[in-house]
């Protein structure tokens, strides 16, 4: 039997198991395949322009064999070489945190038109309310235009070690001017001063309801405590999160949270009876209600 090389391995394979990996990997391509297969080798040690020219001999210490294996386990990719893409910059991702989406991206460029609209080379107190691997927190650092002072805060302890990574890993891409300072909390109960824009994707799946319309491949692999809120308390958490975000909130500060679709009408209605001054629905490049803007 000829021995084949990894490119021609990788093609064969993508094109023969297609189907399954598209239901596993929506839109998967073989080019996104390819690039990530090369992250996932260079990771491990395998560094080499002419790495798809190599023979490919298949055998279980081989850490391109495992690639192949966890696809086929339906493992997401980001999980399998262990980071994920965000914004500009490559994340350390586990199990621990959730893989962070484009549409969470659109949440950053909020809040950095905040900034630069109301604190431009001053400074701004900033809270990132979940913070899971601190994309959010340290992509708004990379950015120049203001002083940064941010708490990124957890309820998992895992995850705010994974933070403290990336902050150790990408410390180099942010301005020497800015602070950051990680805390175990559920919510904002651990938190204390004021702020003035807090950030936030939180849980926001209802647990029984909205299952259905989660893919499976997150169900079976993202932490569950990032992902869902039980039905029966889902407003009541919400009512509480909103209120301990207007307590915590400056005069005139603002708060930009991640939702689901099917539930941010409600949500604006329970902020706006908190006694927000202003509460607005935002979309997403799809148009789907997807951000609520709160403001003091």
């Amino acid at each position: 039997m000829a021995i084949k090389s990894l490119g021609e391995h990788l093609k064969n394979f993508f094109y023969e198991e297609k189907k399954s990996l598209l239901a596993n990997y929506p839109g998967l391509t073989l080019h996104r395949l390819k690039s990530d297969l090369k992250l996932h080798a260079f990771l491990n040690g395998v560094d080499s322009e002419e790495l798809f020219e190599f023979p490919y001999l298949p055998f279980r210490s081989n850490p391109i064999t495992l690639f192949f294996e966890k696809l086929k386990e339906g493992v997401p990719l980001e999980y399998i070489t262990g980071y994920a893409f965000f914004y500009r910059s490559l994340f350390k991702v586990t199990s621990d945190v959730l893989i962070p989406r484009s549409e969470t991206e659109i949440l950053v460029e909020l809040a950095n038109s905040e900034i630069q609209k109301n604190y431009h080379n001053k400074k701004c107190i900033v809270l990132d309310v979940g913070t899971g691997s601190g994309v959010i927190a340290l992509t708004l650092m990379m950015e120049d235009f203001a002083q940064l002072d941010v708490t990124a805060v957890d309820i998992s302890e895992k995850a705010i070690i994974l933070a403290r990574e990336n902050f150790f890993n990408l410390r180099y891409t942010i301005p020497a001017k800015h602070n950051i300072h990680f805390l175990i909390s559920d919510r904002l109960e651990s938190v204390v001063g004021s702020f003035d824009l807090i950030l936030s994707n939180p849980p926001y799946i209802k647990a029984l309801s909205d299952r259905e319309s989660v893919h499976h491949q997150v169900l079976s692999y993202e932490p569950a405590v990032a992902l869902f809120l039980e039905d029966d308390t889902y407003d009541l958490w919400f009512q509480e999160f909103f209120k301990s975000i207007y307590q915590k909130l400056n005069d005139q500060g603002i708060s930009l949270i991640e939702g689901h679709e099917d539930h941010l009408e409600s949500l604006s209605e329970i902020a706006k009876k908190i006694g927000f001054s202003a509460v607005e629905i935002i979309k997403d490049y799809t148009n789907r209600n997807r951000f609520l803007r709160l403001k003091k």
